[in-house]
C-alpha cells in the first residue's frame, strides 16, 4: 500500500479492520508468486554481497512481504515502511518476533539511512513519481531498486513505443501521460492534453477493464468476496482518470519513466502464463545509472 495519505479503497471504513495484505493474497493472483519472486531476488543479492544487507519495504502495508524476506534473511535489516496506522499496526505484530525488523511510519521521503535494496511490491502506482530521486539519492553503490506491481497490461503500440523511446521526461498530467517539456508546459498554463494522450488514455481505461474482470471473476470463483468487492471499488477509482492515486500504467510506460530517471534496467521477471491482454505482473531490477542529458532530478 502507498506510503502516502491517500484516498484509495483501504481508507474506507470497512477495510479499516481488515488486514488486506493477507486478504489480497488468498483471492487475487500472482501476488504470492511475486512475494516469492522477490524474496529470492533479495536472497540472491545477499549472496553476492556477501554481507548482511540493510533492505527496504516501500508501502509494506501490513508487512506480509517483509516478513518473509526476515524469515529468509534473518541477518539482514529489514524495515517495513508504512504509514497508515492499521497495516503500520499489523506490520508490527507480523515482524515482533524478528529482532532486526522494524516499521517505518513516516513518509518514504523522510529516510535518510542509505539502503542495500529497495523494494516497491504495489506500490509504484501509488506513490508520487518523484519519489524515485529519493531512491537514487538511497541506495548504496552496487543497490537495487526491486519494482514489482500490478500494471495494466500492456496498451501501447509500436507508434508509441516509438514516442515514449525518443522522451524526455514521462509526467501525468490529470492523468494523462506527457512526454515532452512543451507539453507539460502546455498543460500547466492552460490545461491542453494532447490529442495522443487521450486515445492513449482510453486504451489504458478499456484494458484495465478487461484486466479487472478478470480478477473480480478469479476472486468470486474462489470464493473471495472480499477482495472481489474491493477490486470493484478499486476499478472505479483506476477508470477515473484523473484519480492519480490508483492509475496502473502500462509495463513500457514505466519503463521509459525510470529510464528517462537515470536508472538501468538489469532484468525483467514475468509473473503468471496468460495471454499478454491478461498479463499484469511483472518484477524488475534496476540500477541506478547516469541521469539522461537535461534532467534536472526534480521529478
Amino acid at each position: 500500500m502507498s506510503t502516502e495519505e491517500i484516498s484509495t479503497v483501504y481508507g474506507r471504513e470497512e477495510f479499516k479492520r481488515v488486514d488486506v495484505g493477507a486478504v489480497m493474497r488468498e483471492g487475487h493472483p500472482d501476488i504470492s508468486d511475486g512475494d516469492h519472486l522477490i524474496v529470492d531476488l533479495v536472497a540472491r543479492k545477499r549472496e553476492t554481497a556477501g554481507r548482511p544487507l540493510t533492505v527496504m519495504d516501500v508501502g509494506s502495508g501490513s508487512g506480509v512481504l517483509s516478513e518473509l524476506i526476515a524469515q529468509r534473511l534473518p541477518d539482514c535489516r529489514v524495515i517495513a515502511n508504512e504509514i497508515a496506522p492499521n497495516p503500520a499496526r499489523q506490520a508490527r505484530e507480523r515482524l515482533a518476533a524478528h529482532p532486526r525488523a522494524e516499521v517505518f511510519t513516516e513518509s518514504f521521503t523522510d529516510w535518510k539511512e542509505p539502503l542495500d535494496v529497495i523494494v516497491s511490491w504495489g506500490s509504484h502506482h501509488h506513490l508520487p513519481h518523484s519519489h524515485l530521486q529519493h531512491v537514487r539519492d538511497l541506495l548504496e553503490e552496487g543497490g537495487v531498486l526491486i519494482l514489482g506491481d500490478e500494471f495494466c497490461p500492456e496498451y501501447c503500440t509500436e507508434d508509441d513505443a516509438i514516442r515514449l523511446k525518443n522522451a524526455e521526461v514521462i509526467e501525468l498530467g490529470g492523468g494523462h501521460l506527457l512526454a515532452s517539456r512543451e507539453e507539460i508546459e502546455e498543460y500547466r498554463r492552460s490545461g491542453t492534453v494532447p490529442e495522443w494522450s487521450r486515445i492513449l488514455e482510453d486504451r489504458r481505461r478499456r484494458t484495465l477493464w478487461n484486466w479487472y474482470k478478470f480478477v473480480i471473476d478469479y476472486a468470486i470463483e474462489r470464493d473471495r468476496w472480499q477482495v472481489a468487492i474491493a477490486e470493484m471499488q478499486i476499478t472505479k477509482d483506476d477508470m477515473v482518470t484523473s484519480f492519480e492515486e490508483e492509475h496502473k500504467l502500462s509495463p513500457l510506460i514505466v519503463e521509459h519513466e525510470l529510464s528517462v530517471n537515470g536508472f538501468e534496467q538489469a532484468a525483467k521477471h514475468v509473473i503468471g502464463d496468460r495471454p499478454a491482454e491478461l498479463q499484469s505482473f511483472f518484477v524488475y531490477e534496476f540500477v541506478p545509472g547516469a541521469l539522461p542529458v537535461g534532467a534536472d532530478g526534480d521529478r
